[in-house]
């Protein structure tokens, strides 16, 4: 049998290597999840800790259960910016969150207002805490009833 052996000199060794680096790198480029940060200047740490505050209740309307602080989508950017511009101008919370619910309905507070809409919402906890409640208080009296018998 005959032994066929490569001869490899050093410098394609290092173009291989080079190679290999630079294909590594890419791929941990590709998997790297780029982050919105907000660079925004506030004329008082008051303020900041206002803005914060009521991003931080209103819900973005394109993400699943994430506040405004928490999302990067475009849509929760655009509205972070707009509550930083509103409290920039002076406006209270009650104004920035009315103006935010005019916008994108009553689903952007986390605790929408009870009115005819979101009456269901409210009550439904309720009405099947009072469900679950009858069922378990019917289930215990017919045991105690066979246990009797």
């Amino acid at each position: 049998m005959r032994k066929i052996l490569f001869y490899e000199p050093e410098g394609a060794r290092r173009a291989g290597m080079a190679m290999g680096l630079a294909l590594l790198l890419f791929f941990i480029a590709g998997v790297a999840d780029a982050q919105v940060v907000d660079t925004w200047r506030f004329d008082s740490p008051q303020q900041q800790e206002k803005a914060l505050l009521i991003a931080s209740q209103l819900r973005c309307p394109q993400c699943q259960n994430q506040n405004l602080l928490e999302s990067n989508a475009p849509v929760a950017v655009s509205m972070r910016h707009q509550v930083y511009t509103m409290v920039a101008e002076g406006k209270d919370e009650a104004e920035i969150v009315g103006w935010m619910s005019e916008r994108y309905g009553d689903f952007v507070r986390y605790n929408p207002p009870l009115n005819g809409q979101t009456l269901l919402l409210w009550a439904l906890p309720c009405v099947l805490l009072l469900l679950v409640t009858i069922v378990l208080w019917r289930v215990v009296a017919r045991q105690r009833r066979g246990e009797e018998e």
